[in-house]
This record gives C-alpha cells, sequence and structure tokens, in this order.
C-alpha cells in the first residue's frame, strides 16, 4: 500500500518521458538478439536436414558417424531426422533446467551473455566439424545457448521497461524470433543450391550474429529491479547500511539512469523508491526455493498451459518442416523460396499483434488466433486427403516421395492454409503466450517459474519434432493436421476457461487478481510496475 500511495506522486514531464525510452529500445535490440538466433535455427532446419544437403540424395555415397570431410552426406531414419533437428531444443531443455535454480543468481545480463557465447561456439562446431558427432554436439551446444537466452529475454525486458510499453516491448520480442525465422528460410533459400556444403554457410551466418548480439550486451547495464531485489535480500539481517546493500542501491541507480536518460534525479529516486517498497513487500528478504512456484498453482496453470498447446497445435512441425511440406503440396522446385514467403506473412502478422496488443487485449487476440488457426487446419487436412502420385500407374502407396502431389487446385489452397494458420498463430499463441508469461507470475518466483515454464515448452517442442515424420507416416498427412485442429479446439476452451485479461493492469493488480480477487475489483492504474 505504502508503495501505490508513493506511485501516485509520480509524473515524467513530456519531454523526459519521450527522451527515457531510447536506451531502453538500444537494450531491447541486443535482449531479443537471443531470440533472434533461435528463430533463425527454427527457419533454417527444414533446409539443413533436407536432401541436398546433409541428407543423401538417391544413389549418392553416404558417409557414417566417424568419416572425415566436409562435402559429405548422410542417409537419415524418421526418428534420426527428428532426433537432429530436436538436437538444438534438447540442449535448450537442459540449459533451462540449471537456470531454474541458478538464473536469479546470475543476473539477467550474464545470462544473455552466456548465451551468447554459446550460440557462437554451436555455430562455429556446427559449421566447420568435418565429423558427423561433431555436427551433432555442435547444434546441441547451440541449444544450450537458447535455453539462456531466452528465460532471460522476457524478464530482463519487462524489468527494464515503463509500464506503458511494457506489453508492446515483451511482444515485440516475438516479432524479433519471427525476423530471425524469416531470414533462416531467406539464407536457406539463398545457399539451398551449394550441394551438400551449403548447409555450413546457413549455419555460419549464426555464428555472426552472435557475435554481435555479445558485444552489443556487453554495453547495458543489469537490470535495475534485479539489483534492488539482491539489495533486498543481502540486507537480510536488517543492516540497511551493509557496504553490499548500498553498492547494490547505487549499481541499481545508475542502471536506471540509463534506461531513463533525461528523466530527472528526483524521477529516478522516487522510482528507485517505489521499485524497492514493492519488492520489500512481495518478495521479502528470503531466498527463493525451488519448491516455491508450486504455491501458485493458477499462473502455473495459464503459463505453461498456453506454452504446451502453442507446441502441440502444430506450429513446430509447421516451421521445422516448412520445405518439406511445400514439397508434398508439389511446390518441390521452389519449396525453399515458398518458406521465405511463409517467414515473411509470420513477420507481418506478429508486427500486427505488438502495434495493437495493448488497445485489443490478450485474451481477444488469443481467441481470434486461435480460431484462425482451426480454419487453416480443417483446409490443409482436407487437401491432403487428395494426396496422388505423379508417376503414371503407381499407386500412393508405392509412389516415390518426390513423386507425391496434390491436384492444383488443392495445392494452391494448402499453400494459402499454411499462410492462414502461421498468421493466426501470430495473432495469438505467438506473442501473446510469453508476455502472459511475463505477467502472470509474482516477482518473487518469476526466475523459477519462467524456467519451468520453458522447459514445458522445450520439451513439447521436442516432442512434437521428434514425432513429427512417424505421425505423418503413420497417420498420414492429413491425419496429423485434423489431430492439430482437435487440439485447436481444445485451446479455444482452456483460453475461455483459465486465462484473465491482464490489459491495462499492473505487475501488482495482476497479482492480487490471481490470488482470488475478481476482476472487478481490480482497477487498471495509470502508473505501473
Amino acid at each position: 500500500l505504502k508503495s501505490r500511495s508513493v506511485s501516485r506522486h509520480i509524473h515524467l514531464r513530456p519531454s523526459a518521458m519521450a527522451e527515457s525510452l531510447g536506451n531502453v529500445y538500444r537494450s531491447f535490440v541486443f535482449i531479443a538478439f537471443g531470440g533472434l538466433l533461435f528463430g533463425y535455427i527454427i527457419g533454417i532446419n527444414s533446409d539443413v536436414v533436407t536432401v541436398g544437403q546433409l541428407e543423401c540424395k538417391p544413389g549418392d555415397k553416404a558417409g557414417d558417424w566417424t568419416s572425415i570431410g566436409y562435402g559429405q552426406c548422410y542417409t537419415f531414419g524418421a526418428l534420426e531426422k527428428g532426433f537432429l533437428s530436436s538436437l538444438n531444443l534438447i540442449g535448450a531443455c537442459l540449459s533451462s533446467i540449471f537456470v531454474f535454480r541458478y538464473g536469479d543468481d546470475m543476473g539477467r545480463k550474464n545470462e544473455v551473455k552466456v548465451g551468447a557465447v554459446l550460440y557462437f561456439l554451436g555455430a562455429a562446431a556446427a559449421a566447420l566439424s568435418p565429423v558427423l558427432w561433431g555436427i551433432y554436439a555442435g547444434f546441441a551446444i547451440y541449444g544450450l545457448g537458447i535455453g539462456f537466452a531466452m528465460h532471460a529475454a522476457p524478464t530482463y525486458i519487462a524489468e527494464i521497461s515503463p509500464a506503458r510499453v511494457r506489453g508492446t516491448l515483451v511482444s515485440a520480442k516475438e516479432a524479433v524470433i519471427v525476423m530471425g525465422i524469416f531470414l533462416g528460410f531467406f539464407f536457406g533459400y539463398v545457399f539451398s543450391t551449394n550441394t551438400y556444403t551449403g548447409w555450413r554457410y546457413m549455419i555460419g551466418i549464426s555464428g555472426i550474429f552472435a557475435i554481435i548480439m555479445e558485444a552489443g550486451i556487453t554495453c547495458v547495464p543489469q537490470s535495475p529491479r534485479w539489483l534492488v531485489l539482491k539489495a533486498v535480500q543481502s540486507s537480510s539481517g536488517g543492516d540497511l547500511l551493509n557496504t553490499r546493500n548500498q553498492a547494490l542501491m547505487e549499481e541499481a541507480r545508475v542502471a536506471l539512469q540509463y534506461f531513463r536518460a533525461g528523466a530527472p534525479p528526483e524521477t529516478i529516486d522516487d522510482e528507485l523508491r517505489i521499485m524497492r517498497a514493492e519488492i520489500e513487500v512481495s518478495v521479502g528478504t528470503q531466498v527463493v526455493k525451488c519448491t516455491d512456484p508450486l504455491k501458485y498453482p493458477k499462473p502455473l496453470c495459464i503459463g505453461c498451459g498456453l506454452v504446451l498447446l502453442q507446441q502441440i497445435t502444430g506450429q513446430p512441425s509447421v516451421l521445422y518442416f516448412a520445405t518439406n511440406i511445400f514439397k508434398s503440396a508439389g511446390f518441390g522446385g521452389v519449396a525453399a523460396l515458398s518458406s521465405v514467403g511463409v517467414g515473411l506473412v509470420k513477420l507481418l502478422a506478429t508486427l500486427f499483434t505488438v502495434w495493437r496488443v495493448d488497445q485489443y487485449g490478450r485474451r481477444f487476440l488469443l481467441f481470434v488466433g486461435i480460431t484462425m488457426m482451426a480454419a487453416a487446419l480443417a483446409l490443409i487436412g482436407t487437401a491432403f486427403i487428395f494426396r496422388e502420385c505423379k508417376a503414371d500407374g503407381v499407386s500412393l502407396k508405392d509412389c516415390n516421395a518426390e513423386d507425391i502431389g496434390l491436384p492444383q487446385g488443392w495445392a494452391i489452397a494448402t499453400v494459402a492454409g499454411l499462410m492462414f494458420y502461421v498468421s493466426g498463430y501470430q495473432v495469438g499463441f505467438g506473442p501473446i503466450s510469453w508476455l502472459m508469461i511475463s505477467e502472470v507470475f509474482p516477482l518473487r518466483i518469476k526466475g523459477a517459474a519462467l524456467s519451468i515454464a520453458a522447459v514445458v515448452n522445450f520439451s513439447s517442442n521436442i516432442l512434437m519434432t521428434l514425432t513429427q515424420q512417424v505421425l505423418q507416416d503413420a497417420l498420414t498427412p492429413a491425419g496429423v493436421f485434423f489431430g492439430y485442429l482437435g487440439l485447436s479446439l481444445v485451446s479455444l476452451v482452456f483460453v475461455y476457461a483459465v486465462v484473465p485479461e491482464t490489459k491495462g493492469k499492473t505487475l501488482e493488480e495482476i497479482e492480487r487478481m490471481l490470488a482470488g480477487k475478481s476482476v472487478r475489483e481490480v482497477q487498471p492504474s495509470a502508473i505501473g510496475a
């Protein structure tokens, strides 16, 4: 209550408000670079693990696990291909478990820096390895970087952003991920003509991005809120004047001045006092235990439910195998270029959501996006019923994969459906899920809870990627897409019954709402945490 009474007396001058966001935006770029590199590996995957790159063309000699050479290709079974595509996700899952325990001790900035180093090492190892086991190791190391970077990003961005732009910037992180996917599709297309070596250039590009990320984040201060949290925890004995406490508070003041450049000193001091008062009330001086997130079942259900449903409704399968899906639809000659179009559509849809999320609200956009996905999946599933073999006199069962296609009308409908599907995902699940996660978890358990949500996200993504080819072989593509349609309908019910609207509310108000008060009891405030 004390912190809320103080907050009512803070009014930034219009000139200060305008000047104070420049460093926030610049910092956002380097923090969100981790998302760009996550999206990039998703985008290039379907052009790396495909015939003519890592996978051999019919009749070409295949290498084995230990054979040495830079122009080699390999043969993969369905599970092997899914495992290779999932290696970066397995690495991300493992590092998410690590940051569950140690992330809050490291700090947001250090997590991002470690993520950038691992991105670079993984890209270099995979692109330069002359043996298959080295390529596998490179993808796994790259995945470790995903876990660190993606755990830190939403919290880091939310903590440095003023309330008036928090929703927009956290949602914009998803736009950066989509930009990475688009760039992955683009470079996949550019290097797709370099038989058996193009994939090395695709991966090598990500190493350059990682260097830019590391150099940029080095110049960004730690999160002021994290520094204040550490200061509060360091004063557990009641000594507010201990040296460590004072040093952390001074570092927090300097960091806040950076992120609020141009704001008068009294505004910085007031915001810092409010920050400390809120943290003392909501967090206290006790160190968070690993089991503490389980004391908040409703936020956990919302966060983990959203990231689980966003994966099992088909999004990873569409992206990781986009090029091969276009080949199945009969666009084999331009499949890689078609995937670039998917990336562009995703980017435009995400930018729309970022632009309108604080106007339309989270629940509304989830309903619209999931409904679009369901309609698209119904169309795609129907279209794939009509697959046929282009070779005369050969049944679909005995047909070579490169000869399977769709009648022209249905092929065009499938591509349109894929575009509509990814648009729906980017209107709803894509940006909104991680925005909700950054909002619904109380500060005292946010780091650990985000790790749990990340593990659920990456684990379900791994499961979908590993089983994609197996499911298509067992159920046919049509059966798989109809299965995703059913799960999309389940998602609509989940959003209606479980997910609250958080638009216009401070983090404190959201915490009270999820603790049991009705939505009508919680009125939005002009100034938020």
